[in-house]
């Protein structure tokens, strides 16, 4: 019973040992964990009572009986690899450790690799199993993972001081805990030498002290998330840099304290970096982020959004080259690693800027640049220069944007999958005809406030191809119901369709299959939502579909183009056929 209480509150529960396995010691000798991020555990050494320890490979194993039992024969590797498909059932798998002291031994770690917190009784249940005097297993020893992002606002210091006795933790995410103070948290990181990946967003009580001594206790450390830590200065990175040189990935947004220094000695002490997030840090200056293209580097994730103070000599522009210091190069390198880029609200670039960028990373799959007001059309000829490796493009709020431009775009970079074009008020239904033909691998469009948009735009948008899943027209106050009603029946993976603001779209009987608008909203953006999701998509497209059964009822919300209103038809007369 104690068990069952235990798995319901998804807390790994203690193996009890059976009498005849009590007074055997254990002491299992093998390799320390891995850092590749697999689920399938590492043994490390333990000394308690209570299982024998698995034999060497190539030793048979003495049988407890007389009849023969070939599974109580086969090696520890390969009873991991058979316990690895019981681990998402912690029922099968303590069923699976009862068999027998060898089982026993070999599972019980993966039991306890990553215990899941859904309540804070189960934190409870698993300090208290923890804090035994003589507990079968060291069980705190097995814990290799620690996930409190569920326990965010009930966690606090005496809680998690527990957790100083997992000496073998590699991964701890504690999003949100904001309650953790810089005491509790030094103090536990103390005894992690094997930490992997930390993730302290949100933790604000956070300072340098913590970075310190992560630098001075986890060496492995390869990813680090201090998004929205306030309090982190430059001197606490650059410890952590100088200290941890196997560093992948580092989020630094919205720490708001951070200063130029940081990145240059982040670039020049881990040679391995291939994420750097500093979004809202607005002390970034040009001759920081300029390191990023005067070193070559493996970076291949770069978010800049909100340090809005760069200009166009923080890039590989000419201007920038003629400042560097010495000794600079003949030519800025190619930084052929980079894939994702974000500038959203750098509003100082230019179009000198992106045509940078797009010579010097020409491998880019993601770029933003979002309320960057300043680029003109010419940026989005430079971008189409990056073909097909371009996936996700941001443009919203680039005023500038023509149809032209985006005619051309379409033409070069087919495989764009998500797209955002939202407030480039001067596009019209041109652009949308020449996405719709070109794009067919498009997944999601933002056509927000694009106010010259017609039906005519919705209609060429699902001619050719019907892959579209999210798809934002709010504010587009020319589109009308029956544009909608078809676009509803060509894409049938549409999970998601935003018209905010479409006057066609505030009837209350359409309004009632929307989502509730958040709860900020004041009484006018209220009257205005109207968002569509999951099963509100299915409601709204089978009661048009019942609306344009009828004709007379069809008359109501604006009668389908003749051509598209015949195809219907048939396809509902086809649909009826059989059952008549």
């Amino acid at each position: 019973m104690a068990y069952e209480q235990a798995v319901h509150a998804g807390t790994p529960p203690p193996v009890r040992v059976r009498p005849a396995m009590q007074g055997i010691e254990l002491s299992l000798s093998v390799s320390p964990s891995s850092s590749t991020g697999s689920d399938m555990p590492d043994f490390v050494d333990l000394q308690a009572s209570g299982v024998s320890s698995p034999a060497p490979l190539g030793e048979r194993v003495p049988l407890e009986t007389n009849a023969s039992a070939l599974p109580a024969d086969l090696p520890h590797e390969i009873l991991l690899q058979i316990f690895g498909y019981c681990a998402g059932e912690q029922q099968d798998l303590l069923s699976c450790l009862l068999v027998c002291r060898r089982w026993c031994a070999c599972g019980v770690q993966l039991l306890w690799l990553r215990p899941c917190f859904h309540r804070l009784s189960a934190l409870f249940k698993m300090i208290h199993v923890m804090i035994q005097p003589e507990a079968s297993f060291p069980y705190a020893l097995y814990i290799r993972r620690l996930n409190f992002s569920l326990l965010a606002g009930d966690l606090d210091d005496q809680l998690f001081g527990r957790m100083a006795a997992c000496h073998r933790l590699e991964r701890l995410t504690l999003s949100g805990c904001c309650q953790i103070t810089d005491d509790t948290l030094t103090r536990v990181l103390q005894h992690t030498p094997h930490l992997v990946a930390v993730d302290l967003s949100g933790v604000v009580q956070l300072t340098d002290r913590t970075l310190h001594q992560l630098a001075a206790t986890c060496p492995k450390l390869q990813g680090v998330n201090l998004s929205g830590c306030e309090l982190v200065t430059s001197d606490g990175v650059i410890a952590l840099a100088n200290a941890c040189h196997s560093l992948r990935r580092i989020k630094l947004a919205h720490c708001v304290r951070l200063d130029g220094r940081a990145l240059p000695a982040l670039l020049k002490a881990c040679p391995i970096l291939l994420e750097v997030d500093l979004a809202g840090c607005a002390r970034m200056n040009d001759t920081t982020v300029r390191e990023v293209w005067l070193r070559p580097s493996l970076l291949r994730e770069l978010r800049l959004a909100g340090c809005t103070a760069l200009t166009d000599r923080a890039f590989p522009t000419p201007t920038a080259l003629a400042e560097a210091p010495p000794p600079a190069p003949a030519a800025f390198p190619i930084c052929e690693h980079l894939r994702m880029l974000d500038l959203s609200t750098c509003s100082f670039i230019t179009d000198e800027t992106v045509r940078a960028i797009v010579a010097h990373a020409p491998r880019l799959r993601y770029l933003t640049l979002a309320k960057c007001e300043r680029l003109t059309d010419e940026s989005v000829y430079a971008i189409a220069e990056l073909g097909r490796h371009l996936q996700h493009l941001h443009l919203a709020h680039c005023a500038h944007l023509t149809d032209r431009a985006m005619v051309h775009l379409a033409q070069h970079c087919t495989r764009i999958r998500y797209l955002d074009l939202a407030c480039c008020v001067q596009l019209t239904d041109e652009s949308i005809a020449a996405i719709a033909t070109h794009l067919p691998k498009l997944r999601r469009i933002g056509l927000v406030r694009l106010v010259r948009l017609t039906d005519r735009a919705v209609y060429a948008l699902v001619e050719r191809h019907t892959s579209l899943e999210r798809i934002h027209l709010s504010y587009c106050e020319q589109i009308t119901v029956p544009a909608i009603f078809w676009l509803m029946l060509r894409l049938p993976r549409l999970s998601h369709l935003s018209l905010t603001g479409v006057p066609a779209f505030r009837r209350p009987d359409l309004q009632g299959m929307c989502r509730a608008p958040p709860k900020e909203f004041n009484q006018h953006q209220r009257q205005s939502f109207c968002v569509y999701s999951g099963r509100g998509v299915h409601e709204l497209r089978r009661f048009l579909q019942r609306a344009y059964a009828d004709p007379a009822t069809a008359m109501q919300y604006g009668a389908l183009p003749s051509d598209r209103q015949r195809i219907f038809y048939e396809s509902l007369h086809r649909y009826l056929q059989p059952r008549e």
